[in-house]
């Protein structure tokens, strides 16, 4: 009797662990769907940008400005980090931007974006990421206006012999003819050397295409005291660099040189004295045709 009532006794206990079983697998699906729902939930730092939309032309020293927003979703502050992907001919000042993010708060962070001289016209894309988030902005550039009266430095390739203080050589071919240095969210428009009485100092602008010129503007600082005097202007041809002008005893301001039009892919500015001032001045440069 003993022996069958203890028989029995394991039967009931291996039927019970039979509906038990299948409870605690339940169970722990259930815990493994749980944690797979919390994996799927967005990111603490969102990301977006604006404008929603750029559109550019190929004037490479003229960028856009896109804002990348940052979203913090949480109650804790954060520094988020943004990947910026802009594949050629897209340009952009920053392919890393870091930011702090208070709790519960948008932030934002520029980038500047622009394409060269020679970019045809075209769509693309700007891909933007923080975390496992992403974004996209699409990106137009159109053709540069057709007209024969145009400034074809405006907005163009730029670079000097050398850049002094809060300046910039892009400032020389920003289409701003007024002398300011770079502040506070605000670009510089004009450009200075750094390298005190010595000459000759240059600055050179690569045009989008090989065009007819016959014409170059030039703007030096307003006041005699800070302004160029004597420089060349060049002209780069199939022939290598051509003087295409002199100028020599210049007090002030703008000084407008034409020459016999010739075909140039660049033209530079050979800066060769001031009127008493340690460094080379220069407001704005402007290329036409004639």
């Amino acid at each position: 009797m003993f022996h069958h009532a203890d028989t029995t006794t394991r039967r009931r206990v291996a039927a019970a662990l039979l509906v038990v079983a299948p409870l605690v697998t339940v169970a722990s699906s259930g815990q493994a769907a749980t944690a797979d729902a919390e994996g799927r939930k967005a990111p603490p730092v969102g990301i977006s940008a604006s404008p929603q939309r750029l559109d550019l032309l190929p004037r490479p020293c003229l960028p856009a400005l896109l804002n990348v927003e940052f979203h913090n979703r949480t109650a804790e502050p954060t520094y988020a980090t943004a990947f910026v992907r802009a594949p050629a001919p897209l340009r952009v000042s920053d392919k890393t931007v870091t930011t702090y993010v208070p709790p519960d708060y948008d932030a934002t962070a520029p980038v500047r974006v622009s394409v060269p001289g020679d970019t045809p016209p075209g769509d693309y894309l700007i891909h933007l990421g923080v975390e496992r988030e992403r974004a996209t902005v699409p990106v137009v550039v159109s053709a540069a206006p057709d007209d024969p009266g145009r400034n074809l430095a405006l907005g163009q390739e730029t670079t000097s012999s050398s850049l002094g203080g809060l300046l910039d050589p892009c400032g020389a071919v920003d289409g701003d003819r007024t002398y300011t240095t770079l502040g506070y969210n605000r670009p510089a428009t004009a450009w200075a050397d750094a390298t005190p009485n010595e000459f000759p100092d240059q600055v050179q602008t690569t045009l989008a295409g090989p065009a007819r010129i016959g014409r170059v503007d030039l703007y030096t600082h307003a006041e005699r005291r800070f302004a160029l005097r004597d420089w060349d202007v060049q002209a780069l041809t199939d022939a290598g660099w051509q003087t295409v002008a002199q100028v020599r005893g210049h007090t002030a301001g703008r000084h407008s040189s034409s020459f016999t039009p010739v075909t140039a892919s660049a033209v530079r500015v050979n800066m060769l004295a001031t009127n008493g001032y340690a460094y080379s001045t220069l407001v704005e440069l402007e290329v036409y045709q004639q």
